[in-house]
């Protein structure tokens, strides 16, 4: 039975080898019941029956080393991981194997991406010594050397080793140039393998079908490192941030493009690197103060729908404190307690209307597709919280199980009416249930961690309103002259344009707020 169904194997019948393989390795039919796992495993990937594919492999890794196709395994979660969102658990299986081995010589067309795969599971874990060992073994000319560089660039970040981090920094932006570079001498190809690399959203339309998750960002290579290079950038100016090189930390945040899901980080990030830059350069404290609200200004457009970073209106208050402005000071306080303190409760009422995780997940795609019924900000804010790329890959994976499940509709009778599309019915339904409570687990932490900032920024507003008051009764108006603000040198690609209320997309980053000074000079 196995050479018949090996045979089919080879000549592309698929369908009809998994049927086969199935009976013998579940002992419905007398045969090699390992090697008919293991080419059951195989079948299924060929059939893009991915997640299902993936189940049938764990059950090989969990027999460990003494399973004879455990080794043979390992090529095929790399495959698989190139297939399945990092939700899918893949990680967790090539995780069991030892780096030593990924040394054997059947590896070598697909060491690096192991290497790559080993390094974030370590990373996952904790063991940053062996991902940061794992992370430096991909060389420079695989296409896993700017994710490699990315994680490790992280990984010394987080063992405080920061010239290594800001090294595998450089090396992600580095790459990046010589990837734009020889895609500008061949475009044709390089759109060509794009194309190519691209794998299409899978789901089935015919009877009103709908992603379960909802829409899940889907990229190219070429976009996918440009999403390395843009995080990259943000990494390296939060860590000259937190060294106190705080101009060169904006020079990699001013780095990242308008169109990235980072820029508006790196805009709040921006404003406190203004903020900072006072202690470096006072005699340039009015200049920094105006970019600093500036940034803020860029936070407020309409474009972002008002402030979905709370964070921005303390620092706002600040700001007008350190002017001796505390009139706009008491109002920016003001007005963080008109939204955030309710729309923190308003967190706290969704959590508890959804107890289950199950429950939440549901209600956290229809927050994702903007289909809550929660008060616009609310449901703004709660958006922001879910973005996540953790979070984006569970979505993910939801919605290819969901692609699998339609996938099996499509098949032909003599599979469907067969005992394994019992078995895929079976294992997508578990998968799936499991997965959505697993993502409503991890929607509830983001959801908590925002109400938690909220709390954290609160008690913050109340001592800067407790400080606001005091002046204000001391002094009443602080007397001080208000002297000019100071203006900004222009360069040749640059020109002033007053603001006259109206936002543009072009000037979103730039603005100068005018604000002067009115503390007494001493």
């Amino acid at each position: 039975m196995l050479v018949d169904a090996e045979d089919k194997y080879k000549k592309e019948d698929y369908q009809g080898a998994a049927v086969i393989f199935e009976a013998v390795a579940s002992g419905k039919t007398p045969g090699d019941t390992y090697r008919a796992k293991f080419w059951l495993g195989k079948s299924l990937y060929k059939l893009e029956f991915y997640a299902v594919s993936l189940s049938v492999f764990n059950e090989i890794v969990a027999a460990g080393p003494n399973h004879p196709y455990h080794k043979l395994t390992l090529p095929w979660l790399a495959s698989l991981s190139r297939e399945l969102p990092e939700g899918a658990g893949v990680l967790e299986k090539v995780g069991t194997y030892k780096p030593a081995d990924l040394e054997d010589s059947a590896f070598d067309e697909v060491r690096d991406e192991l290497y790559y795969l080993l390094g974030r599971f370590n990373y996952q874990k904790g063991d940053l010594g062996q991902a940061i060992a794992l992370f430096g073994q991909v060389p420079d000319d695989s296409d896993y050397y700017i994710p490699s560089q990315f994680f490790l660039g992280v990984a010394e970040t987080r063992e405080f080793h920061g010239p290594q981090a800001v090294e595998a920094f450089k090396a992600v932006l580095r790459k990046n140039i010589t990837l734009r570079d020889q895609a500008n001498k061949n475009r044709k190809k390089t759109k060509k393998e794009n194309k190519k690399k691209k794998k299409a959203l899978k789901v089935a339309t015919k009877g009103g079908k709908v992603l379960v998750a909802g829409n899940t960002e889907e990229l190219s290579f070429d976009e996918e490192m440009q999403r390395y290079e843009e995080r990259a950038n943000l990494a390296l100016g939060y860590i000259f941030y937190q060294v106190g090189k705080f101009e060169t930390a904006n020079k990699y945040f001013d780095k990242i493009p308008l169109e990235s899901p980072y820029w508006l980080d790196s805009i709040l990030a921006a404003s406190w690197s203004e903020f900072r830059l006072v202690e470096v350069e006072p005699d340039k404290a009015n200049l920094h103060y105006q970019r600093t609200l500036g940034y803020i200004h860029t936070l407020n457009a309409p474009f972002f729908y008002d402030y979905l970073y709370p964070e921005s209106v303390i620092l706002k208050a600040v700001t007008y404190y350190f002017n001796c402005r505390y009139q706009p000071a008491k109002l920016s306080i003001e007005e963080f307690n008109r939204r955030y303190p309710k729309t923190r409760d308003d967190l706290k009422d969704l959590l508890n209307k959804a107890p289950e995780d199950f429950a939440l997940f549901d209600l956290s795609v229809k927050i994702r597709n903007s289909e809550s019924k929660l008060d616009p900000f609310v449901e703004e804010v709660a958006q922001k919280s879910l973005q996540d790329k953790t979070l984006e890959k569970n979505y993910a994976y939801v919605n290819e199980l969901q692609r699998e499940q339609a996938q099996l509709d499509e098949m032909k009778p003599d599979f469907k009416s067969s005992p394994l599309s019992d078995t895929i019915t079976e294992n997508l339904d578990g998968l799936q249930s499991l997965a959505k409570e697993t993502t409503g687990a991890l929607a509830r932490q983001r959801l908590m961690t925002q109400i938690q900032e909220i709390n954290d920024l609160e008690r913050e507003a109340i001592k800067i309103e407790y400080e606001i008051l005091n002046r204000i009764k001391a002094a009443g108006d602080t007397g001080g002259k208000e002297g000019r603000p100071q203006k900004p040198k222009i360069d040749s690609e640059h020109e002033i344009y007053n603001y006259n209320g109206e936002y543009w997309k072009d000037e979103l980053g730039y603005y100068n707020y005018k604000v002067t000074s009115l503390c007494k000079e001493e």
